[in-house]
């Protein structure tokens, strides 16, 4: 914590209740501690939720639809293709003989990724999972009676199929896969000891060339929640580093050619296309009819909702996982082309309090940025363009798509991607403020430390100096163990005996 004697005398002479700030600096370490450790437990269900994978309090009692985290980009060893990816079923324990019970896709459950190539906040292309299940299980138990070699081998005892449909507005749904069997949660190194055997047998070809996968993964998402506690409480703490390190998650994910995502197929043009992920269950009608599909899940840029949210989670004032039915809830339910008639989004984004905490907990040595933050709201909300905001640069707005249309652009939160931009040979964990522009905000990558970008840029930069001084130190230098060199680019999930 940076703190001086006279500092804390002038700040203590102006506020009586912060006379003894290293009360608060010691209570701030016990609190993201104690969070770190959360993150590690978890339940018996075998699935615990803390830390930036839960930004919600609705996401506690539903994690086969708590959406973590979402990935977009161009695809490092084929670059004519885009993955798309999203996790699920977050900081999932690993398992020994599939005695926990499995961290299953949600039946009854419309998976969405949504791409928006017009930049209006409204899907012209989804590509839609929904789930069922067969369950063999004597009394719920385990997964497995023996070693697992293939998807459909007779010893696997549960196991779980999938449709992958496109969707297009004002067309036919497309079935791209049908009734193919996802990889399963890993029962154990013992029952399931070639798992990398079973993630290629679940990568299946789509029609038109590309790729789709369903099934568990060790979780690519890290973190130094240092980075958090900076942003969330204003200080900087000793803290253990990325407290996920030992957890899984599933993901969904596909890998399609560029022209599908651009507007009018035409990615040279159109280069632009917005991405977020949604989950959508049936709700009951108790008046009777048939029942409707909701969303009860969104999820765009990394840290979005957990960052800025009023109510968000350990934001001082609120909850420890936000007020039930707050801001941080009903953004979960509302969708893109909405966002900028939604004053709350408005604030959380043009008024951070982030920034502030800093300044408070650092003694005035870090002033924050003036508000209205017209820089938050076009690298967030228009993606970053030479003519949108301060940010004089061309990187991912709409606007450089040729044939979108100027006055049918609306400010959304989603994650943009510029796919003109090649990846890069060498990717640089802090994305884009390390001048790599293949990495976050321009879409994400699995090796893109997005909270500690995303915390930097709430604090001011690009438009700004900022405080990059802050974020000097840091152990979490990428996902462990490290990211995959092909389809599906995720590494396996892991297992005890």
């Amino acid at each position: 914590m940076s703190l001086t004697n006279e500092g804390a005398r002038r700040l203590s002479r102006k506020n009586p209740r912060l006379r003894k700030p290293h009360l608060y600096a010691i209570g701030a370490t016990v609190t993201v501690s104690v969070l770190a450790a959360a993150a590690l437990a978890g339940p018996g269900t075998g699935t615990g939720h803390a830390g930036s994978h839960v930004d919600a309090p609705s996401a506690i009692l539903n994690p086969d639809v708590n959406g973590a985290d979402l990935f977009a980009f161009t695809s490092p060893d084929n670059p004519d293709m885009v993955t798309l990816a999203v996790t699920y079923n977050p900081i999932t324990l690993p398992q020994a003989g599939g005695v926990l019970p499995p961290a299953l896709f949600g039946k009854n459950t419309r998976y969405d990724i949504n791409v928006d190539s017009s930049g209006d906040g409204k899907p012209d292309l989804t590509y839609r999972w929904t789930f069922d299940t067969e369950d063999k299980r004597i009394a719920g138990i385990a997964q497995a009676k023996g070693h697992v070699n293939t998807l459909d081998d007779k010893d696997l005892l549960l196991r779980q199929r999938y449709t992958l449909q496109e969707l297009r507005p004002g067309k036919a749904a497309k079935t791209l896969v049908n009734q193919k069997i996802a990889a399963p949660t890993r029962a154990g190194l013992v029952s399931m000891p070639d798992y990398g055997r079973l993630m290629r047998q679940a990568t299946y070809p789509l029609p038109g060339g590309g790729k789709t996968y369903a099934g568990q993964a060790s979780d690519p998402f890290f973190i130094d929640v240092r980075h958090f506690a900076m942003l969330k409480l204003g200080v900087d703490v000793p803290v253990p580093v990325n407290p996920l390190i030992f957890s899984n998650v599933n993901v969904m994910s596909v890998q399609v050619p560029k022209k599908q995502l651009a507007l009018k197929g035409d990615p040279g043009r159109n280069p632009v296309a917005g991405v977020w992920a949604s989950a959508a269950r049936k709700s009951l009608n108790v008046q009777g009819g048939k029942p409707k599909w909701v969303q009860v899940s969104r999820v765009g840029q990394s840290f979005f909702n957990e960052g800025l949210s009023p109510d968000g989670f350990l934001q001082p004032g609120g909850l420890l996982v936000g007020l039930p039915g707050g801001v941080a809830d009903q953004f979960n339910a509302r969708r893109p082309q909405d966002d900028h008639r939604w004053k709350p989004i408005n604030d959380m984004v043009r008024k951070p309090g982030g920034p502030h905490l800093v300044n408070l907990f650092h003694f005035l040595t870090t002033p924050p940025p003036k508000q209205p933050r017209d820089d938050l709201w076009q690298i967030l909300m228009k993606g970053v363009g030479k003519g949108n905001g301060p940010v004089k640069q061309d990187l991912n707005a709409h606007a450089l798509n040729r044939d979108a249309s100027p006055s049918a652009l609306r400010p959304a939160e989603m994650l943009r991607l510029n796919m003109s931009v090649p990846p890069s040979a060498k990717p640089k964990l802090e994305g884009w403020l390390e001048g790599d522009r293949a990495g976050f905000p321009n879409g994400r990558r699995f090796t893109d430390d997005a909270t500690l970008i995303f915390s930097r840029i709430i604090l001011g930069e690009p438009a700004g100096k900022g405080h990059p001084e802050l974020y000097r130190f840091s152990l979490a230098r990428g996902p462990v163990p490290g990211v995959a060199a092909s389809f599906p680019y995720v590494a396996e999930p892991r297992a005890l005996p």
